[in-house]
């Protein structure tokens, strides 16, 4: 028999970060400067609160002050690219779909913006470390699982 595994009551930081704070330690984590970071993490953010539940969002809001007011900004808001393939992905994959075709017009965006996939590769792991480190949980890791499909591309940490 399956156990069905429900969320867990969390408990706040007793301080949130800043969403400066964790994008400068995420970025020297990386070895990449704050603004492309900024750039990188926004857009990460702008992903997750389009695509993952509400419900695994709010304890990263909660951990990091100013995250959620990004997420909704329009510097973080995903816009359509991916080229052909995007395309096809966002009519034919359905939710997951949607979701890959958004991730890749935020590379395109990434890359036009100086940041490289394999800086991304670094920054998103270094981000979810800090911010576990800050919180005691894996809060970033938690809204990307609820993500179908984008797992790799935001860092995700593979199943055991």
């Amino acid at each position: 028999m399956t156990e069905i595994a429900y969320p867990r009551p969390y408990a706040q930081p007793a301080r949130p970060l800043s969403m400066s704070e964790w994008v400068e330690k995420a970025a020297e984590t990386a070895g990449l400067d704050p603004a492309h970071a900024w750039a990188a993490m926004s857009a990460a953010l702008g992903l997750l609160h389009k695509h993952a539940q509400p419900a695994a969002l709010q304890p990263l809001y909660d951990a990091v002050e100013g995250a959620e007011l990004l997420a909704r900004s329009d510097e973080a808001k995903p816009t359509a690219g991916g080229g052909l393939f995007g395309g096809v992905l966002k009519s034919a994959g359905g939710v997951s779909g949607q979701a890959m075709a958004d991730a890749m017009g935020a590379l395109d965006r990434m890359k036009k913006q100086g940041v490289s996939s394999d800086a991304l590769k670094r920054l998103l792991p270094a981000a979810r470390q800090a911010l576990e480190a800050a919180t005691g949980r894996d809060v970033l890791g938690q809204a990307i699982e609820t993500v179908p499909g984008l797992g790799g591309l935001l860092g995700a940490r593979p199943q055991a």
